[in-house]
């Protein structure tokens, strides 16, 4: 028993010694893969909401240090807006919400393309009167109108 409860102490002083968690895990290893990305537009903001899978080591380290270490992660994804607050993140699902995403034109908002860090397998625009529009492998979102 006094073996065990030192290996985990051992294991958990060895995780938390590593300098940053955004070092640890880095989009460049393909820790993470976006597997579907929902973005609901609401007037000139929308939330997002996603859902992703991790390897072996980052589920075992978001399960001991927690999935806030994965804001790093979904920042780099969404780095093309420039006003994103993560709201929820789990070890498997995030929501965020983006201010000003789009812009007004008279009767009609209009939402400019923006880079993905990272391809997404499934992208779904979610229009305000409940259409949707799917992309399948998308590295960026589409420009689009709607009302």
């Amino acid at each position: 028993m006094r073996l065990a409860v030192f290996l985990v102490f051992a294991l958990i002083i060895s995780l938390s010694s590593f300098p940053t968690s955004s070092n640890i895990i880095s989009n460049g290893e393909e820790y993470i893969h976006f597997n579907q990305v929902s973005i609901k537009f609401q007037g000139t903001d929308a939330v997002i909401s996603m859902s992703y899978s991790l390897d072996m080591f980052s589920s075992m380290y978001i399960f001991l240090m927690g999935a806030y270490n994965l804001e790093p992660a979904i920042g780099d994804l969404f780095w093309d807006f420039d006003d994103m607050e993560v709201l929820d993140i789990g070890k498997d699902n995030a929501v965020v919400f983006v201010k000003d995403v789009s812009r007004k034109n008279d009767e009609y908002y209009l939402h400019d393309s923006h880079e993905l860090g990272d391809t997404v397998d499934i992208l779904t625009i979610v229009y305000p009167d409940g259409s949707s529009r799917t992309i399948l492998d998308a590295s960026e979102t589409p420009d689009t109108f709607y009302n």
